[in-house]
């Protein structure tokens, strides 16, 4: 990642400090800053955990039906 300053001819690099400096990130870079980039592990923790909540979800269910059954 590097930064630009536009002068309203021609663009030089400059420090990210610089105020109205432009950020200017590679294409991949920016697949990388992007929230939906997962690596199989992240998903696989994502997905788990969901179903733990779901597991959990349905148990206290049961629980809540059983109750009102007595």
């Amino acid at each position: 990642m590097y930064c630009l300053h536009h002068d309203g001819q021609s663009y030089a690099e400059v420090s990210c400090d610089t105020p109205d400096a432009l950020i200017v990130v590679t294409r991949l870079e920016l697949a990388q800053m992007s929230p939906f980039n997962l690596d199989p592990q992240s998903a696989v923790e994502i997905g788990g955990a969901l179903l733990m909540v779901m597991a959990v979800a349905w148990l206290l269910r049961q629980a809540r039906k059983y109750l009102e059954s007595e």
